[in-house]
């Protein structure tokens, strides 16, 4: 996501990233990471528990997820991953926010 934040800005959109790790945990891993976009700490799974993506493939992890929210607070598109590694391309991405655009 970081390569293409810019891109993802000038569709008039925003990336937050939602962590379930410790404060601790997920501190180090942005000073390494430098994502350059808002992380929400969920250490208490509150957030990803109502998305229904906590436990879904019984790890007790928060799957992962892409979400597209309309400023309504309506999901407009989401990808669920089926294993930890299974995420859509920034270019996906990108796609379905243009193609929503568009209407």
């Amino acid at each position: 996501m970081r390569e293409d934040y810019d891109a993802i800005r000038r569709l008039d959109a925003e990336v937050l990233a939602v962590s379930t790790d410790t404060l601790e945990g997920a501190e180090r891993a942005v000073e390494f990471l430098d994502l350059g976009f808002p992380i929400l700490f969920d250490t208490k799974a509150e957030v990803v528990r109502r998305y229904g993506v906590y436990n879904l493939l019984r790890d007790r992890l928060a799957t992962p997820s892409i979400f597209i929210i309309d400023k309504s607070g309506n999901i407009r598109w989401k990808y669920i991953g089926r294993n930890y590694a299974d995420r859509p391309s920034n270019q996906q991405i990108i796609a379905q926010l243009e193609a929503l655009q568009r209407g």
